[in-house]
């Protein structure tokens, strides 16, 4: 195969990897209008997959939002949770990273709680991370 055509494919295969990945106005809006709607874990992963380069701004306060609603709240969800971090260990560092000093310390309070007296049985890793996470974002605000 000659240099050129290498050149070409290895450019082409790059900028579509590219704009993948970026967050377009259209998909940052519809990052936005998906919040309403991630009021369980799938939902949530499917948002992580879809949308996760517009992590930033009001789409990711939305998810911060709606991860924290589902593990202060709903924390009898958390084995579903467990097992699509088990299948995508990616999501899991999405999710902690979503446990922040930006959420109201109620919740995250609520959410250490849960993760330290409440943890299912079989899930104590995840439940150490999300405590560890929870407590760093309350000492931080």
């Amino acid at each position: 195969m000659n240099k050129s055509l290498l050149f070409c494919l290895v450019f082409t295969f790059f900028c579509s990897v590219t704009q993948a990945s970026e967050c377009t106005k259209e998909k940052a809006q519809a990052a936005e209008n998906a919040i309403d709607h991630l009021n369980t874990w799938a939902a949530v992963y499917d948002s992580y997959v879809r949308y996760s380069s517009c992590d930033e701004g009001s789409p990711g306060e939305g998810q911060s939002e709606a991860v924290i609603r589902l593990l202060a709240d709903q924390w009898r969800t958390l084995p579903a949770l467990d097992a699509l971090v088990k299948r995508q260990p990616a999501f899991e560092q999405w999710v902690l990273s979503h446990i922040d000093s930006t959420l109201d310390s109620d919740s995250l309070q609520q959410t250490e709680d849960n993760a330290k007296t409440q943890c299912p049985s079989g899930h104590a890793a995840l439940c150490k991370k999300i405590a560890a996470a929870a407590s760093e974002a309350i000492n931080e605000s």
